[in-house]
């Protein structure tokens, strides 16, 4: 939709957004759900409104983080989400990206093509692919949310799962509005809009390039030793060959020899004892099940390997073991516990976003008797060649940081205070990052000792931080930055002693988003950090 046909909104009767961030933080703002962001803007920017663009707030992570006094020379802040459906509507033949309402979509078979509406999820665009293509083909932007992510806000984050790759690597153009009439971006565009978090305007629609994928999807779970990072190096070294993905020609087929494993997912035992104690069935005693497989190892941490194949759990097993050890990388497959297409992987996937999600929702709640609790997460990209030395060092450091945080809970729990470590994430070589979330809880009346602890967890988050920013200058490894975008570069730029401490290739990234957002209307950069919104 354009401008030209958008219906009059009357700002000053909308509702108020009754949302909030991952981590607890309302918005205020009005709240405006529509089909027409294009339009929507474009009167919210004319009438002097600051725009908030939501989506489905999978993880919302700072987003509704401002300060008062940005927003004081505005009319108000609306929030403009994109209206959803059930399922994705077709649009006319001949309709152009910048023509397609929130829930629209339209598929160019021929060319591999497919233009989405900035209200649909990737599941029902793989959905919808499944049916006007063929039942292997799909999009592949692989978050483990796919079925809540709005296509919008996931260009926006920039956001990127277990495959590790941005929605860039398969993403043809993005349909932007920014106040006047819709702006077409491709090519090195995307960057004014990608990770940029809705800093520099609203996505209203994106067309992706599309692959058809092997028939089958599976899951294998092997219980490993978190400490022992060169038995999990190891592990992820001798998988590289199956996870290097080469993308052929829009619309074509995924090689790797028909199995592609297009993840590696980390799940800390910790994280799965939280999950099975409030799951629902069959999820929660298959975690069960998960659990005893770690207690038989000897373990601490789940490897959670996904892919697609044309062959059989069975038959992925003894493609994946080294006939020589009969173990993958080293790792017995002892209790190793397999997962196949269809409701068993809906139960593997309930359990591997069950962690995450758990621990996300346990640092919003405010406990009887506690204080909010505070919450941070890391998100490090670091992508390693397949060298099993530098992988466990990567891991290493990690390894350290998690001893760091348990004994600053040890050491504070004499006070009163109670700090929670959730382990999760991802572990391709070509892209480590796994999120350890750390919670602090405190009694009310405690503010002084919150702080106190908050300081301490964030001076151990800046260690790691400069521990991986100096293994990759001495090593083939590098940062490429974190999962959500300009707001994780931001945090690994100052965690690392500032910009020009950074790598060429994310200075150069840091630079480029500055432009957009000092080119951009202060109707979106008002959340901006400060950093990207003058001269360094």
């Amino acid at each position: 939709m354009t401008s030209a046909s958008a219906q009059p909104v009357d700002f000053a009767s909308l509702p108020h957004a009754e949302l909030a961030d991952d981590g607890g933080r309302a918005v205020d703002a009005a709240l405006l759900v529509t089909s027409d962001i294009v339009g929507a803007v474009a009167q919210a920017v004319a009438q002097n409104y600051a725009v908030m663009p939501t989506g489905g707030l999978t993880s919302a992570i700072g987003s509704f983080d401002y300060k008062r006094e940005t927003v004081s020379g505005f009319t108000g802040v609306v929030a403009i989400r994109p209206k959803g459906a059930v399922s994705p509507e077709p649009a006319p033949e001949g309709t152009p990206p910048e023509g397609l309402a929130t829930n629209q979509i339209m598929v160019d078979a021929q060319a591999g093509k497919v233009a989405a509406g900035a209200g649909l999820t990737f599941t029902q665009v793989n959905s919808f692919l499944a049916e006007h293509v063929g039942p292997t083909a799909r999009v592949l932007v692989d978050l483990t949310s796919i079925g809540s992510a709005y296509v919008g806000g996931v260009v926006a984050t920039g956001a990127m799962g277990p495959m590790r790759m941005r929605p860039s690597s398969t993403l043809e153009a993005v349909v932007l509005a920014d106040g006047g009439p819709a702006r077409v971006l491709s090519g090195e565009d995307l960057d004014q809009v990608e990770g940029l978090q809705g800093w520099t305007g609203m996505v209203a629609a994106a067309v992706f390039r599309f692959y058809e994928v092997p028939a089958s999807e599976f899951g294998l779970v092997l219980p490993v030793q978190g400490s022992d990072v060169d038995a999990v190096a190891g592990l992820l070294s001798y998988l590289d060959p199956w996870t290097r993905i080469s993308l052929p020609e829009a619309g074509g087929r995924l090689g790797n020899n028909g199995t592609v494993v297009n993840g590696v997912e980390l799940v800390s035992k910790d994280s799965l004892e939280a999950f099975v104690a409030h799951a629902p069935e069959p999820a929660r005693t298959k975690a069960q099940g998960l659990l005893q497989s770690c207690e038989y190892a000897g373990a601490d941490q789940l490897a959670c390997i996904t892919g697609w194949s044309e062959d059989g759990i069975d038959d992925v097993l003894f493609s994946l073991m080294d006939p020589e050890t009969e173990t993958i990388g080293g790792v017995m497959i002892e209790y190793g516990v397999g997962f196949s297409s269809g409701q068993e992987m809906e139960t593997f996937r309930a359990i591997r976003e069950g962690a995450p999600d758990m621990a996300r929702t346990k640092a919003r709640v405010k406990p009887p008797g506690k204080l909010k609790p505070w919450t941070s997460s890391t998100d490090v990209n670091v992508a390693a060649p397949a060298d099993t030395g530098t992988i466990a060092e990567v891991l290493a450091a990690y390894a350290d940081y998690r001893g760091a945080i348990r004994a600053l809970g040890r050491e504070l729990a004499t006070t009163g205070i109670e700090v929670e470590l959730s382990a999760y994430g991802h572990l391709l070589p070509h892209g480590i990052d796994p999120h350890h979330r750390v919670t602090v809880f405190a009694p009310e009346g405690a503010e002084a000792a919150l702080a106190g602890a908050r300081q301490a967890v964030l001076a151990c988050k800046r260690t790691l931080i400069h521990d991986l920013l100096h293994l990759t200058r001495r090593s083939e490894a590098r940062i490429t930055g974190g999962e959500k975008g300009l707001p994780s570069l931001v945090e690994i730029a100052r965690a690392g002693g500032g910009e020009n401490r950074l790598p060429t290739e994310l200075k150069n990234r840091l630079a480029r988003a500055r432009t957009a957002v000092m080119a951009a209307p202060a109707n979106f950069t008002f959340r901006a950090p400060a950093e990207l919104k003058s001269a360094p």
